[in-house]
């Protein structure tokens, strides 16, 4: 008959040989302590051993998928991408456009290339397929019912601006005007897109009774045209002072060309280098006397 101690040892050893099989070979373990095992599968743990065991139990630990918006990499993934390895990167068959990933053989937004939609149609093998009733007005506004579309009304790129397209025709508001091509229907009081009259913008100011009004730290140039001298590159300190792809800094222009193509600033005015006798080639190159500046070259003018 079994003595107390004998039965003793016999409990204890039962107890640790199944906390060996359930912890240390990760097919067991407690569930509220993270990893379960030390070299298995990941057990029943919430992230897996510490060997076996990645992010979900299963992987390496050097791939992680992030949710939109979290940095990765010290930058920020786009809706559609994943973070691999600190990069972020579109799954396999889509192409990472500004926007996120898209499948460009089917994505009626985006469909052949990142920039061009479909419209109304639908996108088959990276190209529009328009019905029978649309017709293809190109990347920009895709397949479209020139009898209804309020963007390309009767033609490509016919906007009704404010109105609608009926047949083919742009219908204008009470109070509106069909000033045609690209503006459509407008209001002449109040648009400052055409002001008093069709096409006629305000620029940065508004418009009130079919006038132009400007904004402080705005004056007019033109023809009621709106511009802040102080930091407008095409009226840069004064009116139609164009930075020519520069910036408008305080009313100066900084990078670019300010005197446009052909002319060079020298001491803040523009010339042709190619024929000043007082810049010839290069600002400051004074040609002798009787000297005459030829293709930014001094030659003797006799």
């Amino acid at each position: 008959m079994p003595t107390l101690r004998s039965l003793r040892t016999s409990l204890l050893l039962t107890v640790l040989s199944a906390s060996a099989l359930g912890g240390a070979s990760g097919c067991g373990g407690d569930p509220d302590v993270a990893g379960g095992g030390t070299s298995g599968a990941g057990g029943a743990g919430t992230t897996g051993g510490t060997s076996g065991g990645g992010a979900n139990g299963t992987g390496t630990g050097t791939t992680t998928t992030t949710e939109t918006g979290v940095p990765c990499g010290g930058v920020t993934c786009l809706p559609g991408q994943s973070c691999a390895n600190g990069a972020c990167a579109c799954d396999p068959g889509l192409v990472t456009c500004s926007t996120g990933c898209f499948d460009l053989a089917a994505d009626t937004l985006h469909c052949g290339s990142c920039d061009t939609t479909c419209g109304q149609g639908t996108c088959q093998s990276g190209h529009c397929q328009c019905a029978p009733s649309q017709t293809d007005c190109g990347s920009q506004y895709g397949c479209v019912d020139l009898a209804s579309s309020p963007t390309s009304c009767g033609q490509c790129g016919h906007a009704c601006g404010a109105g609608m397209c009926a047949s083919g025709e742009c219908q204008c508001a009470v109070g509106e005007v069909n000033c045609g091509g690209q503006v459509g229907c407008a209001n002449l009081s109040s648009d400052p897109k055409s002001c008093g009259q069709c096409g006629h913008d305000c620029g940065a100011g508004s418009c009130a009774s079919g006038q132009c009004q400007c904004a402080a730290g705005q004056v007019q140039c033109g023809q009621g045209f709106c511009a802040a001298l102080a930091s407008d590159p095409a009226n840069c300190g004064q009116c139609g002072h164009d930075c020519n792809g520069g910036t408008c800094v305080s009313g100066n222009c900084v990078g670019g060309n300010p005197c446009g193509q052909g002319q060079t600033s020298c001491s803040g005015k523009c010339t042709d280098l190619s024929q000043d006798r007082h810049n010839c080639g290069a600002c400051g190159n004074q040609c002798p006397q009787n000297f005459v500046c030829q293709q930014s070259q001094c030659v003797n003018g006799g």
